[in-house]
């Protein structure tokens, strides 16, 4: 908020996980919104998002809260898949070598001993091969999409038909970053800025839903100016 108080952008945009809508049974939503209001931007609006209809190969459900200073309305772009549309986790990963890693792309995964991979191979779809790992750890499903990615202890989710856990550049895949955007650090630190990024598919998507606005916004104040300079 001290950031966005000093910049004084026209919209601001901010991204969370689903449950921050009813923690506290709803106090913490509350407080952001009144948090915006305080530092005049008046006109704030929240929504849950489907990263999947966007054309995201993941379930990955996201609040975003969008407040503007200018009284106009907050624009969310709209789905442009259907749910028997999403995009399958084999559209984002099948052409990546499956036991060859490719560090120079991230293409990195935890290196599994022989008995742990037998392990593995007992875990099917849907199932963990941990009971207290809900976010990590889990068998993908073929023919659907990614189940939400996140790093959980050097782990992410099981491959879905391979024997490892997936790497670093499959989880940016399906989070709908290209390949040509490497991620410094250890694999490790890699997978963790992945998998705590805002999809930049969605990004773009609700970036692009604003422009028509930003436009009006610049039309107007261009007036203004103009009608200033003519006055003075």
């Amino acid at each position: 908020m001290r950031v966005v108080s000093e910049i004084r952008p026209w919209y601001i945009i901010m991204e969370n996980v689903p449950g921050i809508i009813t923690m506290k049974k709803g106090a913490v939503k509350a407080e952001i919104c009144q948090a915006f209001i305080d530092i005049g931007y008046s006109n704030v609006s929240v929504a849950i998002l489907e990263s999947a209809a966007y054309g995201i190969p993941q379930i990955r459900p996201r609040t975003i809260f969008i407040a503007n200073k200018f009284g106009m309305i907050n624009p969310y772009p709209k789905p442009q898949l259907l749910p028997h549309q999403y995009k399958a986790i084999e559209s984002a990963i099948s052409d990546l070598p499956e036991l060859t890693p490719i560090p120079e792309i991230n293409h990195q995964w935890t290196r599994h001993s022989q008995e742990y991979m037998k392990r593995l191979a007992k875990v099917p779809p849907g199932c963990s091969l941990y009971k207290t790992y809900a976010d990590a750890f889990k068998r993908q499903y073929l023919g659907k999409p990614s189940m939400t990615i996140k790093e959980n202890h050097g782990g992410t989710h099981i491959h879905p038909y391979l024997n490892r856990v997936i790497s670093a550049r499959e989880m940016a895949r399906l989070q709908s970053f290209p390949d040509s955007f490497i991620f410094e650090g250890s694999m490790k630190k890699a997978m963790w800025q992945i998998g705590n990024a805002v999809p930049p598919r969605l990004a773009e998507c609700i970036g692009y839903a604003l422009i028509p606005f930003l436009n009006k916004i610049a039309k107007v104040r261009k007036k203004e100016e103009g009608r200033r300079k003519e006055s003075t």
